[in-house]
């Protein structure tokens, strides 16, 4: 393997011995004759020739850095080395590059120096031994390679992010909230004893839009998915169901603490100042529990019946359908306004007080933002 040989050995007789070496090893010899001008020293190697010559005329001795950034950037890098007046010996060096000959776009791998002789400074250019240029090739490849994967690992998870989460709220969407319902079912076979929904509609929400235009309509929204992530536990699943309509999964929460969980989402809205003027915001909720063994769209559908039974009840409530009463789960109905307090059980501001408390052994901790 070619070796780089020691120029301050080859000094005391100005260089010229070791400069014919140099040549013969391959090595691109350019002595410094005053700042910014160099002049080539002896015979061009055959690599400056192949690389540094275009249109068939003459090799660029004395100015190659004209036609490679690389070069370039190193001459300047050199200029300031040289101005420091370095001891004899001491060298710089620009580090491996890929050159592209201009004739036929070979890549050949080069290194530049700059060296402090006896007598001259000088630039010597070098082609780099073929295991050191694939070893170069290899690391450009790894890089490029690295550098592609961590671009295709931001793209897939932005779009996992927006593939998960509605983009106004950012609040989960229909479809996490699908995937996650299910797999909270799933749980509930071996893990989780009690599991909860809730279905939450924006009441008179198309004449707010209306009165107050969708902009507002829209701030109002978000609000109230603000609400609901500051109202829950963090293993707790909020979510955008759909237009004005919201969804929360609770697991490991009974009957008793849906019932409050439910009351709590309903009292912080009509709590909230939503900058409405006159017109009030307040919402409805319909919550259920879990029946083993039923289906997803079974659950769903008598949570939303329990949404209904709230609208019916006047609205501003929170109505619960017990998941033992069986009934055809496709005939059934809102139940009728006059009989709805009793059967569903809606609860609003003037029933009793002990639903004002948060669910007893749950960690109120909201979510993280």
């Amino acid at each position: 393997m070619t070796k780089t040989p020691d120029l301050t050995l080859n000094a005391e007789d100005g260089g010229a011995l070791g400069f014919e070496f140099l040549n013969f090893l391959e090595y691109a010899i350019l002595r410094r004759v005053e700042p910014m001008h160099y002049e080539f020293y002896g015979t061009p190697p055959e690599f400056y020739t192949r690389i540094f010559t275009s249109g068939g005329e003459s090799p660029r001795l004395d100015n190659p850095w004209d036609h490679s950034f690389m070069l370039e950037y190193f001459l300047l890098d050199a200029e300031e080395f040289f101005d420091r007046n370095p001891s004899p010996g001491e060298k710089i060096n620009s580090g491996i590059w890929l050159e592209t000959a201009e004739k036929t776009s070979e890549e050949v791998p080069l290194i530049a120096k700059a060296w402090q002789l006896e007598t001259d400074q000088v630039i010597s250019i070098q082609v780099i031994h073929e295991e050191y240029a694939e070893r170069l090739r290899i690391l450009r490849k790894a890089r490029h390679e690295l550098i592609e994967r961590r671009k295709i690992s931001t793209a897939l998870n932005t779009f996992k992010k927006k593939a998960l989460f509605d983009a106004m709220t950012k609040l989960y969407n229909k479809g996490s909230f699908m995937d996650i319902l299910q797999e909270q079912v799933d749980k509930f076979r071996t893990y989780t004893p009690t599991l909860a929904l809730c279905i939450i509609d924006v009441d008179h929400f198309k004449n707010v839009n209306d009165t107050l235009g969708h902009l507002a309509g829209d701030s109002i929204l978000i609000q109230v998915a603000d609400l609901l992530k500051g109202s829950l536990r963090k293993s707790d699943f909020p979510a955008r169901y759909g237009g004005d309509e919201f969804t929360v999964i609770a697991p490991d929460t009974n009957t008793e603490q849906s019932q409050k969980l439910a009351e709590k989402l309903r009292k912080r809205v009509l709590s909230h100042d939503f900058n409405t003027g006159s017109i009030p915001v307040t919402i409805s909720v319909g919550f259920t529990i879990y029946r083993p063994g039923e289906t997803l769209d079974s659950f769903i559908r008598r949570a939303d019946l329990a949404l209904y039974d709230a609208k019916l009840a006047g609205r501003n409530c929170s109505c619960f359908r017990d998941p033992w009463l069986i009934e055809d789960e496709e005939d059934a109905q809102p139940i009728a306004p006059d009989t709805a307090r009793a059967a569903t059980s809606p609860m609003n501001a003037d029933t009793g007080s002990s639903l004002d408390l948060d669910r007893d052994d749950l960690d109120d901790s909201p979510l993280d933002r």
